[in-house]
This record gives structure tokens, sequence and C-alpha cells, in this order.
């Protein structure tokens, strides 16, 4: 089941008007990218352990950025966004879970959920945030 999965490219309607954590972001279009790149041959486990190492260093470092921001901010949709990120962290946790399985199966799940789940997170959740950090601010 190889097949050719288009990668994901950064748009400036992805930004949230920070420079870190637009860099953040972008890290993990790279990241997502490589999987998908993966997903042209048969990966190993080893390199699906790899993905996935790489998107739980991203996660920790991205979601306690944010997450301090709002606290700091005091922004009003912080536990709604919070609850997102635990959801993200269950749901990669699930798919980790399935690694031992199948390697190509969990790539593609891998890959399904991140994409679905970046482009939607950027486009409704961090933008919410955005006029709260530039008032503060943080660009």
């Amino acid at each position: 089941m190889i097949m050719d999965k288009p990668k994901l490219e950064w748009n400036e309607k992805y930004s949230v008007k920070v420079g870190l954590i637009d860099g953040q972001h972008k890290n993990l279009f790279n990241t997502i990218n490589r999987l998908i790149d993966l997903l042209g041959g048969i990966p190993s486990k080893e390199q699906i352990d790899g993905i996935i190492q790489s998107l739980v260093e991203y996660k920790k470092d991205h979601f306690a950025t944010e997450e301090k921001y709002f606290d700091e901010f005091n922004y009003q949709g912080a536990e709604e966004h919070k609850k997102k990120h635990r959801e993200f962290n269950q749901k990669l946790e699930e798919i980790v879970q399935s690694n031992n399985e199948n390697s190509l199966a969990t790539a593609y799940k891998l890959a399904d959920f991140l994409e679905d789940w970046l482009i939607d997170h950027l486009m409704t959740e961090d933008q919410k945030y955005i006029t709260c950090f530039q008032e503060h601010g943080l660009r």
C-alpha cells in the first residue's frame, strides 16, 4: 500500500504572528513531511519510532511554550486549549501503542491524524490566541 501523499507546505495563513511558536509549527510540518517521505516505501519500526520521538519532543516543548503564555497572560481560552493538547497526547499515545503491530499501518494512522490535527488546530484553536498574545507584546 505505497502511496504518494502530498507534502504539507507552510503558508502564512497558519501564522500566529509569534516567531517562536511559528518556528515550532514549522518544525512540526517538517516532521510530518519526513513521515510522508517514509510512506513512499516500507518504513521500519525504527524509522517510525524516530518520528514518534520527534513528535514527543515537539509536543512537550510546544505545548509548554503555549501554556506558559496562556498562564502568564491569563488567556481566556486557556482551559479549552489545554484540553485540546491533552486530547492530542492521548491520541498520539494510542497510535504509539499500535506501532508494535504494523509499522506501515502506524505510519498511515499517524500521518492522517497529524495532518488533520495540525491544520484544524492551527486554523481554529491557535488563531484564537493571536490577539491576546499581541496585546501582551509577544511577536
